[in-house]
């Protein structure tokens, strides 16, 4: 019997103006929420916080900046890692921002990094701490879910509020159907197929270096909002310089095919 997988159809919520003047508060954002068709936002002449509304190419999106702070600068004083998770972990469970699941075995979880910087007094060269980075992995049926709807990013400073924050997740997810999974030698095929129609391709060769099944999590196409299975295939083309030189190693690619048929 043929292996089977599952095409999940997602759902965002509509946000309502009192949500998002609630979330700008809890980020200190103090200007007036402006409304459209497509997305709600609120300004402050430094901080920014926007919501795609449901039906849009970000559906779901929630993103804050902060532009009092330099992100980049090196500081040396940075917020702890277990603190900058909590807080986001905090926020996610009160505005009800975590992802659900309906016929589906989730797994949704922060993880929390320090990050240095090299900086350089015309002397020497030291590492110095930059920023705490706060990111999200998620996975459904044990496969991890990719792109820009399907994560949560943030960076701290020192303060115990974040200057960045990418807030990508659906409100729930429902199996739409059940398909028949691509084994993959028939993806690996299916790479052969496509590299043979190159120019010139074929004569170079490849190196196939990984393949990686997920969840494909990308802009919103039209209904069904459907998150389906990918093979994510990376190949590294080969450099030839004729007989006096070996090859060389060639620039890498990532082909995305589907995952079901």
């Amino acid at each position: 019997m043929a292996e089977t997988i599952k095409l999940y159809k997602r759902s965002n919520r509509a946000l309502q103006p009192s949500q998002i003047e609630a979330l700008a508060r809890h980020l200190h954002v103090d200007g007036k929420t402006q409304q459209t068709d497509e997305a709600l936002a609120c300004h402050d002449g430094t901080r920014t916080l926007a919501y795609a509304q449901p039906c849009t190419r970000f559906a779901g999106l929630l993103f804050f900046s902060d532009q009092s702070v330099a992100w980049g600068d090196a500081t040396g004083k940075v917020l702890d890692a277990k603190r900058a998770q909590a807080w986001t972990q905090d926020l996610l469970a009160k505005f009800d921002l975590l992802p659900k699941a309906e016929g589906a075995a989730l797994d949704f979880h922060l993880e929390a990094h320090e990050t240095e910087a090299i900086v350089f007094d015309g002397k020497e060269r030291r590492r110095v701490k930059a920023k705490t980075d706060v990111l999200s992995q998620l996975l459904l049926d044990g496969i991890p879910v990719v792109g820009p709807r399907a994560k949560v990013r943030g960076v701290f400073k020192s303060a115990e509020r974040p200057v960045m924050l990418h807030i990508g997740l659906w409100d729930s997810v429902a199996v739409h159907e059940t398909r028949e999974r691509l084994r993959e030698h028939d993806v690996v095929r299916s790479v052969q197929e496509r590299l043979a129609q190159r120019e010139n391709c074929g004569a170079k060769g490849y190196d196939l270096c990984d393949m990686r099944l997920v969840y494909m999590a990308g802009e919103f196409n039209g209904a069904p909002d459907l998150l389906a299975p990918e093979y994510h295939v990376e190949i590294q083309l080969r450099e030839t310089h004729g007989r006096a030189r070996p090859a060389a190693q060639g620039p890498r690619q990532v082909l995305r095919l589907p995952a079901w048929r």
